[in-house]
């Protein structure tokens, strides 16, 4: 047995809460991840995780071994990455995790383009608009379009999000288009379910006056590429970002709505971990998106 590779799999096994999740996660098999977690038991002549038939739990000394394991690892793997010059060149296996729509319209090109320039690099590509951790979910970059809370992660923003109110001409031609945030109470909105509370929008005046309008959700969705296909569809008004709108703008499916209010913008972020050595890969996909990002912003 591999004591690293044992020690790796004890880390996965804590952070993903079952032998059967890192079995999937790593296309092994249950018995060999339960092997190697025993063998390093044995090793160090201590119990390391309680289990019972419902769950996995760490024992004192599992708790104190988890945290060694974490910084020795994180050393260890730092110096490799060194020695094996992935400071100088992009390569090895690179995890991002990103929200659906944002990685179908938006990155989906640049993503392309990387894979192109850094043909050393293997992507791992995960589309999620849950938040996802990166240390659970072993992500090495995750896109993030939200203001962010402490988390000890290193943050790049990469650009502003500009959100617009948009339907179908078919559906303002049957309900009249709303000229007042108010009139939005009679409309029919397709909202979004993973924004607290999902009823309510608030839109604010060139004057700077907040208005907070409770909605009719008439339809509601964990999925902005939903919410766009309702609204080309003709089924109410939703507010999207303004590039997934773009596209369905220049052949007339969707227009703008409530345009004299102020646009609403939110930020994205690449987040990452903080590491005293990180690896090219991740440092080069960063900037080389952030590039991207920024020169398609100038052309629009």
């Amino acid at each position: 047995m591999d004591k690293l590779d044992c020690i790796r799999t004890f880390i996965r096994v804590v952070q993903l809460g079952s032998f059967t999740a890192v079995a999937h996660a790593h296309n092994i098999t249950q018995g060999s991840v339960s092997k190697k977690v025993a063998w390093l038991e044995q090793q160090l002549s201590v119990l390391l995780l309680h289990r019972t038939s419902r769950q996995l739990s760490l024992t004192d000394a599992g708790e104190a071994y988890y945290q060694h394991a974490l910084r020795l690892l994180e050393e260890h793997d730092g110096f490799e990455t060194m020695l094996k010059g992935e400071q100088l060149t992009a390569k090895g296996r690179l995890a991002l995790s990103m929200p659906t729509s944002l990685g179908l319209h938006l990155l989906a090109e640049p993503i392309a383009d990387f894979m192109a320039l850094h043909p050393e690099v293997d992507i791992d590509l995960s589309l999620n608009d849950q938040h996802i951790d990166l240390y659970r979910d072993n992500i090495d970059i995750a896109f993030r379009a939200s203001y962010l809370k402490d988390s000890g992660l290193k943050a790049k923003q990469l650009m502003e999000n500009t959100m617009v109110y948009c339907a179908s001409p078919d559906y303002l031609q049957r309900h009249g288009s709303p000229q007042t945030a108010s009139e939005l109470t009679g409309h029919q909105c397709l909202t979004y379910s993973l924004v607290y509370p999902s009823n309510v929008w608030t839109l604010t005046s060139r004057e700077g006056q907040s208005e907070k309008v409770p909605l009719n959700e008439y339809f509601r969705t964990d999925s902005p590429e939903m919410l766009l296909k309702m609204a080309v569809l003709g089924q109410g008004i939703s507010i999207l970002p303004h590039w997934m709108v773009t596209p369905y703008e220049a052949t007339g499916e969707l227009v703008q709505v409530l345009t004299g209010y102020n646009k609403q913008t939110i930020p994205l972020y690449a987040v990452y971990k903080a590491s005293h050595s990180l690896p090219l890969r991740i440092r080069a996909f960063i900037d080389f998106i952030a590039e991207a990002l920024d020169d398609d912003h100038h052309h629009t």
